[in-house]
């Protein structure tokens, strides 16, 4: 097997530089051919992943957390050397790894098991254009309330990890303010004051949070969460229900399942697609049904 692989030596506070020789040690000791890329830089995945010749590869890996996953995918549905995307693996040795868990893989060696055991699966992934550009999210995306989360949670992560976003989440309870949104879903109109609106193609985000538990990332829906306006004592309530996923009979908390949404917010809004912070509203999606194979357990 000629393997492709790509790691993201940040990922994870650091885990992907100090995992990434055992790692490499491991796929060689069993004879796969690997040729390793190290990210430099922000997007460098992507663009490592837009460049390889997919004809001479039989599988490209990603060694990182959903944000190097979320930049290699973008590469390989950008890369123009096939009409057949290639086989895509994942390592999940980043902070979050929230795709990772619903292929069944939520340690590092997990990740190795899969490439071993050779399973795979067809995914859905979510097209969406923002500011005029078109990328892809494997995971999830949304703006208000959970985006600003990540962002806070992501600039907290290299020093105090996983809890980052457990922490961020109550300070931006604290200080979020509602947005005046209108969301299409199929060609359905709807108009609320929302604390967040989120799009999820799998069922966990900032790895621990069971934020859309009835998603399924292969059935070409995605699911949308409209969490509308509520006092912060109230969402300070609501906020432990997402670990175990009991937030869904919180009254004013609506899931819209669909193919096609168009989502305009009051004021300009910053997205979190995979975990990562960049695009605005308004957004524009669209499921792409089993678009990619995928290494699963």
């Amino acid at each position: 097997m000629n393997i492709q692989l790509i790691y993201n030596p940040n990922s994870g506070g650091g885990r992907g530089d100090k995992l990434y020789p055992l790692i490499l040690k491991a796929l060689r000791d069993k004879g796969y051919a690997v040729t390793p890329y190290r990210t430099l830089y922000c997007f460098h995945a992507a663009e490592i992943a837009k460049h390889i010749d997919v004809n001479a590869c039989d599988l490209i890996l990603a060694v990182g957390g959903d944000g190097t996953a979320h930049e290699v995918l973008n590469g390989i549905m950008q890369n123009t050397s096939s009409k057949e995307h290639p086989l895509m693996g994942v390592i999940p040795v980043g902070t979050g790894n929230s795709f990772s868990v619903d292929l069944n893989m939520k340690k590092w060696e997990d990740g190795l098991k899969a490439v071993f055991q050779g399973k795979s699966r067809r995914v859905d992934i979510l097209e969406f254009i923002t500011e005029g550009d078109k990328y892809y999210s494997i995971n999830a995306i949304g703006f208000g309330l959970v985006a600003d989360v990540t962002d806070l949670g992501n600039k907290m992560k290299k020093f105090i990890g996983k809890t980052a976003y457990t922490v961020g989440a109550v300070i931006e309870i604290m200080r979020f303010k509602p947005q005046k949104t209108k969301l299409e879903v199929d060609g359905k109109l709807y108009e609320y004051n929302g604390v967040f609106t989120n799009f999820s193609n799998s069922v966990w985000i900032g790895g621990n949070m069971k934020f859309s538990p009835n998603s399924i990332i292969d059935d070409g829906l995605a699911e949308c969460l409209v969490l509308e306006d509520l006092p912060k004592k109230d969402l300070l309530k609501v906020f432990p229900k997402v670990f175990k996923g009991n937030h869904l009979t919180v009254p004013q908390l609506s899931v819209y399942k669909g193919k096609h949404f168009k989502v305009w917010s009051d004021s300009q809004k910053i997205c979190n697609p995979d975990g990562e912070i960049f695009g605005v509203t308004p957004l524009e999606l669209t499921v792409l049904q089993k678009e990619i194979k995928m290494l699963t357990l």
